[in-house]
């Protein structure tokens, strides 16, 4: 090499600006947060996967109502229109115990514990919507019957409600519950259950900021037409009143449970659309007085997944009669069959060509 390309190289290196500590330090840190923001964008799409795979069915194995035609691979032909059930479809029964403290040793038989509300959430992916159906207390239904171990040693015909009770109060509770209400909605996969006990209830309305409501009736505190705010000190109040003179007292109460779980989605829903992690925040809160078993995965899945749809503007109730019973206390409701599979076929399955 000459003495004109090493003065060259020598010249090169003084051109060099050496980095002070101060810039050094800021460039570790700046890469540092990069690689924990790339490895928790990871971990999110990881437990969105996961999720994804726990929650979503394909609707095989569901029956059919006289008169429609089951067909392979999910499909129905209902009065003459050919049906596929919906793709990615999420299925969750949500369930209100009419205890105020959830606190039942496990495989404890306790009457009195039963679900006054059985709701189920279906995330639609194709139409991006969520919807929300709700099935009366007092359905008549085959519910399972277990032993004192928990087994199930047959069924027998009751109120839904009843299903909660032969259970321990927590995931027994839920499953025979579950097990019910698929039963009801013609074998509907249901992916995903979670119960929450009252006081649970007002505890989330307080994680929403409140839930304000007009006052269907007038009872209690409360007074037909009027504006209130519920928080955790008159929730409960407002959704746990019934009138039991009349076999319409639960369609009543049900209505009012309509109107607080319109607004308890509307403000989780806010929520996870600034922060779909925000989900796990609310759960820490409210955990103590629930039962679910959706685990870390599917939680972030749920929340990422509703964060991007919209939510129906009104809870669908079940069609049927509710007559008081032989008794003259207990109400019994009769699902309208009909009315119900149309229903699921407009809501879980898409008109296809065929």
């Amino acid at each position: 090499m000459n003495k004109k390309h090493r003065k060259h190289r020598k010249h090169k290196r003084k051109d060099r600006v050496p980095m002070n500590k101060g810039t050094k330090t800021l460039l570790i840190i700046v890469s540092v947060i990069v690689g924990i923001a790339l490895v928790l964008g990871a971990a999110v799409l990881i437990l969105n996967a996961l999720g994804r795979s726990q929650l979503t069915d394909d609707g095989l194995g569901m029956n059919a109502i006289d008169g429609a035609e089951l067909l392979d691979e999910g499909r129905v032909r209902y009065k003459g229109q050919l049906y596929q059930y919906k793709k990615d479809i999420t299925t969750i029964l949500l369930m209100g115990v009419d205890q105020p403290e959830k606190g039942m040793e496990a495989a404890e038989y306790e009457e009195g514990v039963q679900a006054d509300m059985d709701v189920l959430l279906v995330l639609d992916p194709m139409e991006k919507k969520i919807t929300m159906i709700s099935l009366s207390r007092d359905t008549m239904c085959q519910i399972d019957i277990v032993d004192a171990s928990g087994n199930v040693t047959g069924t027998a015909k009751a109120q839904l409600a009843l299903s909660y009770a032969y259970g321990d109060g927590a995931d027994l509770s839920c499953q025979l519950t579950k097990n019910a209400v698929s039963r009801v909605f013609y074998g509907l996969p249901i992916s995903a259950y979670g119960s929450i006990y009252m006081d649970g209830i007002a505890e989330l309305v307080d994680e929403v900021g409140g839930v304000t409501v007009t006052a269907l009736e007038t009872f209690n505190q409360f007074t037909e037409g009027q504006t209130v705010t519920l928080t955790r000190d008159n929730t409960n109040l407002y959704v746990r009143y019934r009138d039991h003179s009349t076999a319409e007292g639960n369609n009543q109460r049900m209505e009012r449970q309509k109107q607080v779980l319109l607004g308890m989605a509307r403000g989780l829903l806010s929520k996870v659309r600034q922060s779909p992690a925000s989900i796990l925040d609310v759960y820490r809160a409210v955990q103590r007085n629930v039962t679910t078993d959706l685990n870390t995965a599917s939680m972030v899945y749920l929340a990422r997944t509703a964060a991007g749809m919209s939510l129906n503007n009104d809870v669908i109730k079940v069609q049927g009669e509710a007559v008081l019973g032989a008794d003259g206390e207990h109400a019994e409701f009769t699902v309208d069959e009909t009315a119900l599979y149309e229903l699921i076929l407009s809501v879980f399955y898409e008109p296809i060509d065929g």
